[in-house]
Formats: C-alpha cells, sequence, structure tokens
C-alpha cells in the first residue's frame, strides 16, 4: 500500500486550485483534478473521498493565510481587517471558502470573527447570525469582484447594523 504523502496532497490541492481559479466551480470534475495533478483517480480518491473533502481541505489551506487583527483595534476595525482578508482570498481561489467549509484553519477565522462581534455586543445565536451575514456579503463581494471601496461601504453599513441590533452599546 502506497503511504500518503504532504507533498503529494499538497500537489493535489495546487492543481484543484488552478482548476477553480479558470474554470467554474461546478464544471470542475475530481477526473480533471486527477489529470492536472498528474496522479491516477485511484491516488486522488485515496487522499480525498471525494469533491467537498477536496474542498474542505483547500478551505483549511487557504484560511492559513489569513491573521487575525490586533485585539486592540475597535471591532469595527477588527472585523473590516478580517474580511478584506477573507475577500482576497475569496477572489484569488474562488469556491473554495465559504460558510459551509469547517477545517481547523477554516474554524480558527469564524472563530475569530465570532469573538469580535461578542466583543460588539451580540450574544448566541445572534452572534451566529450575524457571523453567516458578514462572511456571505464578503462572499458575494468577493464573487462579484468589487472594488475595495464599494466593500467597505457595504461592510460598514452591515456592521452599523449589527451594532444597532446589540443590547450592548
Amino acid at each position: 500500500m502506497r503511504t500518503k504523502t504532504p507533498q503529494l496532497a499538497g500537489r493535489i490541492l495546487d492543481a484543484a486550485t488552478r482548476l477553480f481559479a479558470s474554470q467554474r466551480f461546478h464544471e470542475v470534475r475530481m477526473d480533471d483534478i486527477a489529470a492536472e495533478a498528474d496522479v491516477s483517480k485511484g491516488t486522488l480518491y485515496s487522499y480525498f473521498h471525494d469533491k467537498d473533502e477536496l474542498l474542505s481541505a483547500l478551505a483549511d489551506t487557504v484560511a492559513e493565510d489569513i491573521t487575525p487583527p490586533p485585539p486592540t483595534d475597535p471591532w469595527r476595525e477588527q472585523m473590516k481587517g478580517l474580511m478584506r482578508q477573507v475577500k482576497a482570498l475569496l477572489e484569488r481561489h474562488p469556491g473554495s471558502l465559504g460558510p459551509q467549509r469547517n477545517g481547523p484553519a477554516a474554524a480558527r477565522v469564524q472563530s475569530v470573527g465570532v469573538t469580535i462581534l461578542e466583543r460588539a455586543g451580540t450574544t448566541g445565536d445572534e452572534t451566529e447570525r450575524a457571523w453567516r451575514a458578514v462572511l456571505v456579503y464578503t462572499a458575494g463581494a468577493a464573487s462579484l469582484r468589487s472594488a475595495a471601496d464599494e466593500f467597505d461601504y457595504g461592510l460598514e453599513r452591515l456592521l452599523e447594523g449589527i451594532e444597532a441590533k446589540s443590547p450592548i452599546r
């Protein structure tokens, strides 16, 4: 039996990244990824059982590049800094990060975002709903390739709404 190596997993993820950048996400098949990575389908499936598992690994790899903003900044500045990073990664890696992807690094990004929102005064279900709203807005802005000033304007309006709804002001 062949031993799995991080180098081969990385090569597969790199191939997937190239394909997702050049084609629509739903058009890319596992066969295409295997061919791009120059591995057999069997090898590909021994590393990633299906496209969802591959995407989760890709999301996690991409999310590793996100650095938490300084906790001393005001909460809105923290959230803007975090989401600007997320938007940039989504633009570079379409389809790789999203609300449905849950690897350790992606979970870390979500944890940072949730912590920022809790500092803003949200609690419980409101925190989760606010996080998803910010994430969905950011993903939409990335997919539309909105300009930085347009993104910042919309994000600021969204954060104002979250703050207005917060019981602690």
